[in-house]
């Protein structure tokens, strides 16, 4: 048989992303706006979130299970009333507190290139009564200063990545003018959600879809049974949830999935790599920091898999050693 073997130390930080917003002062991420998109506007970005996250993959349904529990600093100046996930792919089902709702893409009316964020957003609920002004009442499960709310989840096919999550507070913000009104037909619109938003990391359905690595060794045409989707030879810095995501069979090879093996700081974690999506990646991990055998800083992952030479009945297999370094 004939091994190949990838060793690299991680060297530069090639992927930094983090997972969670730390509990520090909000800074303003709409910046000044002015002149005001119409009389009273106000931001809606003065909250300090963070977003935990607990993931499974249920073997039955073939579907992974996304479940979340946000909090908002003692620090911040709003509540919060919004929380939305740019996904890399459809949620097959929503779930939410009590007093919250869900909208978003299914797998019908998903595009990652259409308009809009495609993905899933979690709202507060407007009281359910009438109310006078022209100013939208708070939300009574909004999310206060010091608080946190668990409940909110999802499941999708796709497996974990690092997605980009926004998050708003609610502000006693005039409702639009009236259409007809000089006001209504303002030149300097409302910043878009995006901006107008505390903007984090954290984790939810991610869609795979570049080899990053395949080894750096061409050893008998092995190297292409298994492919990293997003870690690096030359060094990658993930936060922790820290994801892996391989691909088998890179460029058309016939391997044997059934030989896949997978050590994490000598630890076999082999069962921790569920099924991703067709044409993405084909297993993802997703490792905690607290939770052996991933530590803090350099791990060193060790993959197997068997396959056959292209052009050849000769069975070998492909090894690859990668480093990669875990923050909090």
């Amino acid at each position: 048989m004939t091994r190949t073997r990838t060793l690299r130390r991680a060297a530069g930080a090639l992927l930094v992303l983090a997972a969670c917003a730390s509990a520090l002062p909000a800074r303003a991420q709409v910046g000044t706006v002015s002149p005001l998109p119409y009389p009273g506007w106000l931001p809606s970005d003065r909250v300090i979130p963070s977003v935990a996250v607990q993931v499974d993959f249920d073997h039955a349904a073939g579907l992974w299970r996304y479940r979340y529990t946000v909090a908002n600093a003692a620090g911040a100046e709003q509540a919060i009333q919004s929380v939305g996930f740019q996904l890399g792919g459809w949620a097959a089902g929503t779930y939410t507190p009590a007093g919250w709702s869900a909208i978003g893409d299914t797998e019908a009316t998903f595009s990652p290139t259409g308009p809009g964020i495609p993905g899933t957003e979690f709202l507060a609920d407007l009281p359910d009564t009438e109310f006078s002004g022209d100013t939208l009442p708070p939300p009574a499960h909004r999310i206060v200063p010091g608080g946190s709310l668990a409940g909110f989840g999802m499941d999708s096919p796709f497996p974990p990545g690092y997605v980009r999550t926004y998050v708003q507070g609610y502000a006693a913000i005039p409702l639009p003018p009236s259409d007809g009104e000089p006001a209504a037909d303002s030149t300097h619109p409302a910043p878009h959600d995006t901006l107008n938003s505390q903007r984090v990391w954290s984790i939810g359905p991610a869609r795979y879809t570049r080899v990053v690595t395949r080894g750096n060794l061409n050893v008998d045409n092995a190297e292409g049974f298994l492919g990293f989707l997003n870690l690096a030879t030359s060094g990658t810095v993930l936060r922790s949830p820290a994801p892996v995501a391989l691909k088998f069979s890179v460029a058309g090879e016939t391997v044997f999935p059934e030989t896949f093996r997978a050590l994490l700081n000598g630890v076999d974690v082999t069962a921790r790599f569920h099924p991703g999506t067709a044409g993405g990646a084909d297993r993802v991990a997703l490792f905690v920091l607290g939770t052996l055998p991933l530590q803090e800083g350099t791990n060193v992952l060790v993959t197997t898999i068997e396959g056959l030479l292209p052009g050849t009945t000769r069975r070998a297999i492909d090894e690859d050693l990668i480093e990669f370094d875990v923050v909090p």
